[in-house]
């Protein structure tokens, strides 16, 4: 019996570790490759709800992967098309436990409802370069 008991200890202590090696791994990985960001769905209460994770860019999305989630796929994903800009902020309140004083909030309203994005200079522009060079409405008509 103590033999029984023993394998399943080593094995469940196996698997922790497997899994602690593979978030680790992701989360260096899409550190790496993606550029950083706070996000938080709307609506929320005031100064809660954010989440650290990282964008990726394609063509027609840029999808949003959460640094501390175990899903292989993204998180969230935002079309190009539809997306605006709706506003910005400075971080406030107890936002700065978590944001450094040069972020930059920025509320964004897309088809599936309206986020904020804090974003450092340079990602910031970056996201906009992205949603601004999209071809014009007219020039997908006329094709």
């Amino acid at each position: 019996m103590m033999h029984i008991a023993l394998t399943v200890c080593v094995v469940v202590i196996a698997v922790v570790v497997l899994a602690a090696v593979g978030v680790l791994l992701r989360v260096q990985r899409l550190r790496v490759t993606g550029s950083p960001i706070i996000i938080r769905y709307l609506p929320a209460a005031p100064e809660q709800g954010w989440r650290h994770g990282t964008l990726r860019y394609d063509d027609h999305e840029v999808r949003f992967y959460r640094l501390s989630s175990l899903r292989i796929g993204p998180s969230w994903t935002v079309p190009r098309w539809g997306t605006e800009i709706i506003g910005r902020r400075a971080p406030r309140g107890t936002e700065f436990d978590i944001m450094d004083a040069g972020v930059h909030v920025v509320r964004i309203h897309q088809p599936d409802g309206d986020a904020e994005l804090a974003f450092e200079r340079d990602g910031l522009t970056a996201f906009q370069a992205w949603l601004e060079s999209r071809p014009s409405p007219r020039t997908q008509r006329l094709l």
